[in-house]
């Protein structure tokens, strides 16, 4: 037996934000479930493999431990999971109830959570009051702590005090209290070198350059190497927006800065940048990196930079939504006259084969619409295929349900002379073997038939459904000629652009469409080659 023991420490728990590399919390979690299977006769001899998340939330299940738990148990790598309490595996009632009432017991995985007294392999103990009881509770605190913790932060941000888990790029925590800054010896440097640079005019791209060509390591490079640091932060060189983001940041000045980003609610990971109204700045709250008169220098030259390259408030209907094939990072667009992407990485860093050419914005909107029009003449077909489906399906079920209702008066008939076919039987007018054949019979047809007719409903509920909205949002846009901002919002997802020139172009609800029309589940446009010869 394999036993795969779960710790989690909670995003609100005390110590998440120590400097300690591995928090008490985890260590106490991991004693306590170890002294379990030590303690218990038939699990001490047991392979134990561990499943950590230190520093996550239970509110949700997107957290790289548990994952991989759930993939362990899934290829039937773990026989039994431990866990301290159903809180440390997770608060949201529902997917707890559901991993441990359904999928471990299908899986043939017993599941234990110690203060909590339950052990799958107890009959009784998963599906009890008690257990859905405990779960919607845990999920009530979580709600409840949340929003008990967003205001006590917000509230601590007031007074400037610095409760980020991780310092700014330049900065690190000081020794003796945790929600102050004070300047990185290793890093400062770089920092007053970017302002200083920027303000003496040299351009973002430039400012990259240099660090790359130096082998700086990078803002993200650097919290890598942390103990709060992720270990997805992989970007290795510098870029423009990089500087530009340094440049922007009032902490270089002494200020403390908290709010930028906000969760969209409870429960989720994904964030939106808050109002600047809405941001928390204190000023003068530790030592500052920069002057007020050199950070005020940059940001007047940042402005210029901005102008010259040709930013406008024009309407940008590929906004955020353009990106190298190669290095994986939107596209620049450049130009005002005639508008075009290009990709900064080469620019930055050598080596790199992303495209090199100009990409004019015009071909890009021209073969998106293009896109949007194929798609909008498919809808169209398709929905021509899908009602002449749908009502070849409806006359069938016509047919059948006419003879479902014979068979239900057949079985009404049966059902009536139940007692005169028992005297029949009796009485020898009908023999046994007539009645049972004819009983037999009489059931089978109605299955059989009764099992069609849940096929062709659940086929004509599909053809109705799936793919409603695909054709809803595409079928008007066959004529189209122009884009806007609404409809590539609303229906395209990114534009990918590759050195030989080509397009890759993903829209939105093409996984709608109905499987009943036999289609392909293409998800993207290819224009490869779209423009011939380099421009």
């Amino acid at each position: 037996m394999t036993i795969a023991i779960y710790i989690r420490l909670s995003l609100e728990d005390d110590d998440l934000f120590c400097d300690k590399p591995e928090s008490e919390s985890i260590t106490n979690q991991r004693n306590l479930l170890m002294d379990y299977i030590r303690d218990s006769p038939e699990l001490c001899h047991a392979e134990v493999l561990e499943f950590c998340d230190d520093g996550y939330s239970g509110k949700n299940f997107d957290r790289p431990g548990v994952k991989r738990l759930l993939e362990a148990a899934k290829n039937g790598a773990v026989q039994c999971i431990l866990v301290k309490d159903l809180s440390r595996f997770g608060r949201d009632y529902i997917t707890v109830g559901s991993y441990v009432s359904r999928v471990f017991p299908f899986l043939g995985v017993r599941f234990i959570a110690l203060n909590d007294h339950i052990d799958s392999s107890r009959k009784g103990d998963i599906d009890s009051i008690d257990t859905a009881f405990r779960t919607i509770i845990y999920d009530m605190y979580s709600r409840d702590l949340s929003k008990k913790v967003r205001s006590a932060k917000y509230q601590l941000a007031k007074r400037g005090v610095y409760i980020n888990p991780v310092a700014p790029y330049g900065y690190q925590k000081s020794l003796e209290d945790k929600h102050i800054l004070v300047p990185d010896p290793n890093t400062a440097g770089t920092v007053r070198r970017i302002f200083a640079l920027v303000a003496g005019g040299t351009s973002t791209a430039d400012v990259a350059r240099i660090l790359n060509e130096e082998g700086i390591p990078t803002p993200s490079q650097e919290k890598a190497g942390t103990p709060s640091g992720h270990a997805n932060w992989t970007d290795n060189y510098w870029r423009p927006q990089t500087v530009h983001w340094i440049i922007r940041d009032r902490q270089y000045i002494g200020s403390t800065v908290f709010g930028k980003r906000v969760r969209d609610r409870i429960g989720v990971h994904h964030q939106v940048r808050a109002d600047l109204k809405d941001w928390v700045v204190v000023d003068d709250r530790h030592e500052p990196i920069v002057s007020k008169s050199l950070f005020q220098l940059a940001q007047e030259q940042l402005g210029e930079f901005r102008q010259t390259a040709g930013h406008t408030k024009s309407d940008n209907p590929l906004a955020k939504k353009v990106y190298c094939g190669v290095c994986g990072y939107a596209a620049a667009r450049r130009g005002t006259a005639n508008p075009y992407y290009c990709c900064m990485t080469p620019r930055v860093t050598a080596g790199m084969a992303c495209f090199q050419e100009k990409i004019y914005v015009e071909d890009v909107l021209e073969a998106v619409t293009m896109a949007i029009r194929m798609q909008a003449r498919y809808a169209i077909e398709m929905k021509q295929v899908a009602d002449e489906q749908r009502a070849s399906q409806e006359e069938l079920l016509r047919t059948l349900q006419k003879e479902l209702q014979a068979l239900t008066g057949f079985q009404r008939q049966l059902a009536g002379y139940s007692e005169k076919l028992y005297e029949d039987l009796i009485c020898g007018v009908l023999s046994k073997n007539d009645y049972a054949k004819q009983k037999t019979e009489f059931l089978q047809r109605r299955e059989l038939a009764s099992q069609r007719e849940a096929e062709i409903r659940s086929h004509i509920a599909e053809l109705s459904e799936s793919g409603g909205r695909y054709v809803e949002k595409y079928s008007s846009y066959s004529e189209l000629d122009g884009m806007t901002s609404e409809i590539a919002a609303d229906l395209l997802d990114r534009v990918t652009i590759w050195p030989d020139g080509g397009l890759d172009i993903k829209l939105r609800y093409l996984d709608e469409i109905p499987s009943a029309l036999n289609t392909n589940d293409a998800m993207s446009v290819n224009f490869t080659k779209l423009y011939g010869e380099a421009q």
